[in-house]
């Protein structure tokens, strides 16, 4: 699974690097004025809750660093998606960790382990790339998506089987 992480991550560099600065940190109506950027941003801040556990043994995405650095500079996302890369190669799957997350006026503490995180954090990135696919349809018809670009896996499955 580390493998398709890295996958994803290179998935959202092909497109970085297409967007110019100001496309990429451009508040989009279509996305209620978040950016590409935000989306790329918000992406990079869970995978790297996921990849500092290691050290601490507990994961809370929802004190993710929220760095905008990443939102409004594609060299600085670049940078990072190259860290993160290098941060996940080296993650073990079966370490466990504790996860904390608030919902509603609840903290819910659950155990887990890192290869269920990381497949969170796929899921969750496929979904914001769908997202991030639509704001750069409807405003930059210029950028080329990679294969499956915001796609489920299994959707993506189904229809290659013929299905859909």
């Amino acid at each position: 699974m580390k493998n398709v992480l890295c996958e994803l991550l290179d998935k959202i560099a092909f497109v970085t690097q297409q967007l110019k600065p100001d496309e990429f940190s451009e508040p989009l109506p279509v996305l209620m004025d978040n950016s590409i950027g935000k989306h790329v941003r918000h992406i990079l801040d869970l995978v790297e809750c996921l990849c500092i556990s290691i050290d601490s043994g507990e994961i809370n995405y929802d004190k993710r660093k929220r760095d905008e650095l990443l939102e409004n500079l594609p060299e600085n996302t670049l940078f990072k998606i190259n860290q993160l890369k290098t941060k996940i190669s080296n993650l073990n799957p079966n370490t466990k960790v504790r996860m904390t997350q608030r919902i509603s006026d609840v903290e819910v503490e659950l155990e887990s382990q890192i290869n269920r995180e990381i497949l969170y954090n796929i899921e969750h990135s496929v979904h914001h790339l769908a997202i991030i696919r639509i704001g750069i349809a409807h405003h930059f018809p210029h950028i080329i998506f990679p294969n499956n670009f915001g796609i489920a896996y299994s959707t993506a499955q189904y229809r290659e089987e013929g299905k859909a």
